[in-house]
């Protein structure tokens, strides 16, 4: 999950730009309703993981804080509510950032210094509260979790919030696999693509009835949704031929394999549905719902939004560590103490998450332009 970057400040304005391949059209603007999404996202994560604290570790667990808290996550489940609003606006975003002289070359550089360095702060962070609280995280894994591959060196995730950068990740690889293919800005491709995505996911659960033992995995049908939010792109700004058709054979796609995993992943308690099948539906319709009203209307688009939206990706790398110095001081009653406690990590989180956008991130967005210049000027010079 992070803040993607697009062109420019300002409400949509009609100037568009010629994609290299495919007949695409995209305005070369920035959204703001996109960057209010990105704080609706993260404060949904902040909220659901400020619940999920309540209920594992108050002190009174028949106090009313504990009650609000359960009675919420078995209707619905802002997390994920917030994991796919964020997962639908990158499908929405960056693949249209693979541009210019060198495309891939940039998008490597661009994505490279948005993303890692706040990470690997993040992850010093962590591992400082972690000590602290006499927890140290093993070498391997820290430097596992410094790739934002950790499960493909065997290494577990530092913080299980994290788990969405490696979706992030091999989203990024599997785009610039098909724009080097020429398929990327092509609907009926990328519907097909993501409806291969899903089904990787799906089919190895029935298969079992049969004695084939695949591994299930859940990567693939949580990359559709990238490209989902790339085919709803294709449909409601650029009107792409096939794209409408393309995004509902996904969606509905999506839909037949949310509503028939759910026990299967329960029986097996792997993460994926929590505590029921009612959470993770309903939180899926509102965060398309929620996505699709805002692409057609341009909302929300308010100034305080907009500005937690350029901070969405050190509020979710950052709000864990957060909260676990506030509950050093401040432990979780299971009472409406917990209000007070949870504003103060909510306000401690966004007072870190400005430090480090104003002196990390945008310092480091700064120096991956210069190496792309740098190594626009070389080439270009080469070239001559």
């Amino acid at each position: 999950m992070q803040s993607s970057d697009v062109t420019s400040s300002g409400s949509p304005v009609p100037v568009t730009v010629v994609l290299d391949q495919g007949t695409a059209r995209r305005p070369a603007n920035r959204y703001e309703n996109i960057d209010a999404l990105r704080a609706i996202a993260a404060l949904a994560v902040v909220v659901q993981h400020f619940f999920g604290d309540i209920i594992r570790e108050a002190t009174d667990q028949q106090g009313v804080a504990v009650h609000v808290a359960s009675s919420s996550v078995s209707y619905f489940d802002a997390g994920r509510f917030g994991v796919v609003l964020f997962f639908l606006i990158s499908g929405f975003v960056v693949p249209f950032s693979i541009k210019g002289s060198y495309p891939l070359h940039r998008f490597a550089i661009s994505r490279f210094f948005r993303l890692f360095p706040a990470m690997w702060l993040a992850l010093f962070c962590l591992a400082a509260a972690s000590l602290f609280h006499g927890q140290m995280p093993s070498l391997p894994t820290f430097l596992a979790n410094m790739t934002m591959l950790p499960a493909a060196f065997r290494q577990p995730w530092m913080s299980g919030a994290y788990w969405t950068l490696t979706i992030e990740l091999v989203f990024y690889a599997l785009s610039a696999g098909l724009f080097a293919l020429g398929a990327l800005y092509r609907p009926a491709i990328i519907a097909l693509f993501a409806i291969l995505l899903a089904l990787a996911t799906a089919i190895p659960i029935p298969l079992r009835s049969y004695g084939i033992s695949l591994p299930v995995q859940y990567i693939s049908l949580h990359v559709s949704f990238l490209y989902l939010g790339l085919l709803l792109r294709m449909t409601l700004i650029d009107r792409l031929a096939g794209a409408k058709f393309g995004a509902i054979g996904v969606l509905l796609t999506q839909a037949i394999i949310l509503l028939t995993i759910g026990e299967f992943s329960l029986s097996r308690q792997d993460g994926f549905f929590l505590v029921g099948s009612v959470p993770i539906l309903t939180s899926y319709v509102a965060a398309l719902c929620v996505f699709v009203f805002s692409v057609k209307t341009g909302t929300p688009n308010h100034p305080l939004l907009s500005w937690l939206g350029a901070l969405s990706y050190s509020i979710y790398l950052f709000h864990g560590i957060a909260t676990l110095l506030v509950f050093a001081f401040l432990p979780l009653t299971g009472t409406w103490a917990d209000l007070p406690i949870g504003i103060t990590s909510l306000v401690l989180t966004i007072l870190i998450s400005v430090f480090v956008y104003e002196y990390l991130e945008k310092s480091m967005i700064n120096l991956g332009y210069r190496f792309i210049r740098r190594e626009d000027n070389t080439e270009s010079k080469i070239a001559v």
